[in-house]
């Protein structure tokens, strides 16, 4: 069947009119029928340049399109269709954005921070909404930057247009010129010293390196003595506090029980000065006497060979005096802790100094585990010997001796020592130690004295006892003029009583011992 030509142009216009209404549809972008989407309210501020059927984003892609918009109160209603497909989550705000510069708006959906609890619905609504810069709001401010810009320039213009302008830019120019020029000359003359400045620092950075790589080991080595001795210090520290709490506890003790004696004896005091006040007086009257000429020793005084007799004999004593104010007398009280023992000895010293190179030391000492002595005791066996006697000799008779070292609890030895200084730094001394006889040295490394170093040997063993001699070394500091402390090692041969100990204690001069004598003035040549 062959078409005519009207008929085949008939259907080429029909398939072009169907072709340009396919096309027609597209491009508008028209929908026919019910949309395939369901309704979501947005509020917004302000719906500038968003148009109805305006695209709908959500992370760049194309999920609906605009139904409506009307303004609802102070709010602006944007119904929206969104395709059924897409689960868009319901933590999501509303903003405008531009497809371009000079683009078409199109509405935004974009996630917050917040986690989502779903996903919105047929007739959810979305309350938050981000604004963005108008382009004719950044026009303006444009328009305002330029304008600023405008008035400086303006300014500047009239500022460097005039003559007086001109003359002082030609002048900073002129300053600039000249100042750059000065340092140029100025570099160029110091430039031998600038480098020979370099060379020398080079030098030094040079040798201090040396110094620090040679002396690395040193330097790790103090750091680490440095950290052992803090760590010692740390641990010892609560230590020493115990022993010195100890000490003050023993000594608070020993006054406290000394309260009564105390409160005696400045009793007994008041009626000393009573009875010295009344004697006074009695004396008073008697040199009364004495002066008129009455009685043989006013008559002595008053005969002028006798005067001058006995201003012989005062002179004589006056001397004497004299040689005993030039005594010093130091009174000191101290106590030490056995760490090992636990015994606590406390000691009483006066010290009697009548040169400067030589003393003599009196004074007690007591003990908490007591002065230990020495007991012998004899067994004898007849008959059946015991087998750890004579282990199995069959001997009828036999004995022997047991050597035992006891203490006497809380008792009291004495002190009395001769000393003797050499070169000013070596005191020796001999005498009684803790009532033995005994020889000791103290050594004062410094000029002050205030670190002394000494040593004690006394009570010697004899045939009849086992025990080893009592050696004591002791290192002492004084703090301040009247106290010190004290750590060493006491009877360090023997294992039973051997320990390390740790002490201190207060010592002071007494000028009012002196008075304990008597001083008298005397009359002058």
């Amino acid at each position: 069947m062959r078409y005519s030509l009207e008929a085949k142009v008939g259907v080429f216009v029909v398939l072009g009119l169907l072709l340009l209404g396919y096309m027609t549809t597209k491009v508008g972008d028209i929908n026919w029928g019910k949309k395939n989407g369901y309704e979501v309210i947005v509020y917004i501020n302000d719906a500038n340049g968003l148009v109805k059927d305006a695209i709908v984003k959500y992370r760049g892609v194309e999920v609906g399109k605009v139904k409506n918009i009307e303004l609802v109160g102070d709010k602006v209603e944007v119904k929206v269709i969104i395709n059924n497909r897409y689960k868009i989550p319901d933590n999501v705000i509303a903003t405008i954005r531009s497809a371009g510069f000079l683009g078409e708006k199109y509405l935004e959906l974009i996630t917050k921070n917040e986690k989502n609890t779903g996903y919105l619905v047929a007739g959810s609504q979305i309350d938050k909404y981000k604004g963005t810069v108008d382009l004719d709001q950044l026009q303006n401010k444009l328009a305002d930057i330029a304008d600023d810009i405008k008035a400086i320039t303006e300014s500047l213009r009239e500022v460097l247009a005039s003559d007086n302008g001109k003359t002082n830019m030609k002048l900073t120019l002129e300053n600039i010129r000249y100042s750059t020029e000065y340092i140029r000359v100025m570099l160029e003359e110091n430039q031998k010293r600038i480098n020979q400045i370099v060379k020398n620092v080079e030098t030094i950075t040079s040798s201090l390196k040396e110094i620090t790589l040679s002396n690395q080991q040193n330097v790790n080595d103090l750091i680490a003595n440095l950290k052992e001795v803090s760590e010692t210090l740390k641990t010892q520290t609560p230590l020493i506090a115990t022993k010195i709490n100890n000490i003050t506890t023993n000594i608070d003790e020993l006054i406290g029980n000394s309260k009564g004696d105390l409160r005696k004896t400045i009793s007994n005091m008041k009626v000393v000065t009573t009875k010295l006040e009344k004697t006074v007086d009695n004396l008073n009257a008697i040199t009364d006497k004495i002066n008129n000429g009455q009685g043989t020793i006013g008559t002595l005084i008053n005969d002028n060979e006798t005067a001058q007799d006995v201003k012989k004999t005062i002179k004589g004593l006056k001397k004497l005096v004299t040689a005993y104010d030039r005594f010093k007398f130091y009174l000191s009280f101290s106590g030490e802790k056995m760490w090992d023992t636990g015994e606590t000895k406390g000691y009483l010293h006066l010290k009697i100094q009548p040169r400067k190179n030589k003393y003599y030391l009196l004074g007690v000492a007591t003990s908490t585990g007591g002065k230990p002595y020495t007991v012998v005791t004899d067994y004898s066996f007849t008959g059946d010997i015991p087998y750890y006697v004579d282990g199995n000799t069959g001997a009828t008779s036999s004995s022997y001796s047991v050597t035992e070292t006891r203490r006497e609890k809380n008792s009291l030895t004495f002190i009395a020592q001769y000393v003797q200084r050499f070169y000013d730094q070596l005191d020796l001394r001999i005498g009684l130690m803790e009532s033995e006889f005994g020889v000791g040295a103290d050594y004062f490394p410094l000029k002050n004295e205030k670190l002394q170093l000494s040593f004690d040997a006394y009570d010697f063993s004899d045939d009849s006892e086992d025990r080893k001699p009592h050696l004591k070394t002791k290192l002492q500091y004084n703090f301040t003029k009247n106290l010190f402390l004290n750590i060493g090692y006491d009877d360090f041969l023997n294992d039973e009583t051997r320990s390390a100990f740790f002490g201190g204690g207060i010592i002071f001069l007494d000028e009012d011992l002196k008075y304990l004598f008597g001083k008298v003035p005397l009359p002058s040549n």
